[in-house]
């Protein structure tokens, strides 16, 4: 991986390729971020690192990203390529800066199931934290999906494929023959 790595610096310059992996909790997104981090992808969780803020809304609060921080981070020429992922209502407005917006989902029951099983996210043991995933599921998907460039459904394929696949997308975004 590492020798595939180093070909595709030297073919892509400066050239920056950007995934962006959105989807609603328990669809693996964590997951195949780590694989890929593993394997010398620049991997950036947006729910970690303070990407994101609080902000008042005639609902209450939301948490959105910092779109100053964001911004930052898209622009930046650290390495060839850069996968995002997260799910904040206001992550339309960078569609246009990323190659490829790839949506993770999988069936609610799984969803669920993940989430409570998950040792590395509190998030989705509370009862209202499970209700806002179902309404998500509901009323946030069918977005999401709607402005998806690609859609893996998680259920029916593991965290390898996954993340070949997003590898595959970064070499299409690189427009690069190794």
């Amino acid at each position: 991986m590492k020798r595939f790595l180093s070909k595709l610096l030297e073919k892509v310059g400066d050239r920056v390729g950007v995934i962006f992996i959105t989807g609603l909790s328990g669809v693996g997104k964590t997951s195949v971020l780590q694989r890929l981090g593993n394997e010398g992808y620049d991997v950036v969780d947006t729910d970690d690192h303070g990407y994101t803020k609080k902000i008042a809304t005639g609902e209450g609060d939301e948490i959105v990203w910092d779109e100053e921080k964001i911004s930052h981070l898209i622009e930046r020429k650290k390495h060839p390529h850069l996968i995002l992922s997260g799910c904040y209502s206001n992550q339309g407005k960078f569609y246009k800066s990323f190659d490829y917006v790839v949506l993770l989902e999988a069936g609610l029951d799984l969803m669920l199931d993940r989430v409570i099983k998950r040792k590395t996210n509190p998030y989705g043991k509370h009862p209202d934290e499970r209700k806002a995933i179902i309404e998500s599921f509901t009323h946030v998907l069918p977005k999401l999906r709607a402005n998806a460039d690609v859609v893996i459904d998680t259920s029916k394929v593991g965290i390898s494929q996954t993340a070949d696949r997003l590898k595959s997308l970064m070499i299409l975004s690189h427009q690069v023959r190794i």
